[in-house]
């Protein structure tokens, strides 16, 4: 017989500590050589959300249960997701609490930006290496909906996906946080480097910026009265329904530059001791080890069969051996056969 649920577990589960936040103040514990002090990224959030998050804590509804969307993450539900179950522990990111549904299988994209011009091009090909690294070095996959209907052909149900446009401000960006339902959308400046890119599409896939963790006052010093009035939201800590691992990391990709969303140029963050914080151009082990926990690697089909692509990692950035990959699969299929490539959607470039 193939390996068991038990002997997956012995063999994924991963030696990390893992520490989760499920009620308020619950802490868990390019080639393009633009200035990206001079571009301002903003995390979107709806008027229903921010009103959540003042009165609650959090962004998404007060309260929480599995598979729901507004109600509450009760203290005896455990913080578990992903593959890689029970929880790994050990140092890693921030994000939405898993029960909120707010993970993709694959994050649908929908690259709108035409190429009209050389900027628009330039900015598409940016893009399009954003989305390779973060493929690259994690479980992260992205697909193609460009060309897909807005509502499913059988079901009626309209499909969730991310629009990427270019924004009407050249100098301002955002994104939202994980799998909303429906359209959501990024907005990027013409001259946004990759590094601003990767960190538009690590948000939509679910991650919280380093400086909104509710433990963030331990490590860096926050004063709002330097940032611009329309981002002070995004120094807001996430004091509830929050899915946190391990220790704040200041090479996370989604951490603030000291000045980057400075309203005179102060500084707004910055470290306890006294060092400025300068923003991340790669994913740290850390970003990758959240992603690689929360998804795996689908190869996108028309069919149910769930396909992994060749390379796998687990929640600490190890390749999965052939073993194990084909292991998972079988298990994730409840063992059923791999059909075959015949299966497959068809690939549609960027």
């Amino acid at each position: 017989m193939r390996t068991t649920k038990v002997k997956l577990f012995q063999l994924f589960v991963l030696s990390l500590i893992v520490l989760s936040g499920c009620k308020k103040d619950n802490i868990a514990g390019g080639d393009d050589q633009q200035d990206a002090a001079k571009l301002n990224y903003e995390l979107k959030y709806s008027e229903q959300q921010l009103k959540n998050w003042k009165e609650t804590g959090s962004p998404f509804l007060e309260t929480q249960q599995k598979n729901a969307l507004n109600t509450k993450i009760e203290a005896h539900i455990p913080s578990q997701g992903g593959v890689f179950e029970p929880i790994p522990v050990g140092t890693k990111a921030y994000g939405p609490h898993p029960y909120q549904n707010r993970y993709w299988s694959m994050v649908r994209l929908k690259l709108a930006i035409p190429n009209i011009s050389t900027p628009n091009s330039q900015l598409r090909s940016r893009v399009v290496q954003a989305i390779n690294e973060i493929q690259a070095n994690t479980n992260v996959r992205f697909y193609n909906a460009f060309n897909d209907p807005v509502t499913d052909p059988t079901w009626g149900f309209t499909y969730p996906n991310v629009h990427i446009h270019v924004s009407t401000d050249a100098k301002r960006g955002s994104s939202f946080i994980g799998l909303q339902g429906g359209e959501q959308y990024i907005y990027l400046p013409i001259t946004a480097t990759k590094e601003f890119i990767m960190r538009a599409l690590v948000n939509a896939a679910g991650m919280y910026n380093e400086q909104q963790r509710n433990d963030r006052d331990t490590y860096v010093n926050i004063n709002t009265a330097n940032v611009d009035p329309v981002n002070r939201y995004q120094f807001d800590k996430i004091t509830s329904n929050f899915y946190s691992m391990g220790s704040f990391d200041f090479n996370s990709i989604t951490l603030a530059g000291s000045t980057e969303l400075s309203n005179n140029g102060q500084r707004s963050i910055w470290k306890k001791d006294n060092t400025d914080i300068v923003a991340n151009t790669t994913l740290s082990d850390l970003d990758r080890g959240f992603l690689n926990y929360f998804y795996l690697p689908y190869i996108a089909r028309t069919d149910t069969y769930r396909e992994l692509a060749t390379t796998v990692y687990d929640g600490n950035n190890n390749i999965l051996t052939t073993q194990q990959r084909a292991d998972l699969e079988y298990y994730i299929n409840n063992g059923a056969s791999n059909p075959g490539t015949s299966g497959r959607s068809p690939i549609v470039p960027w």
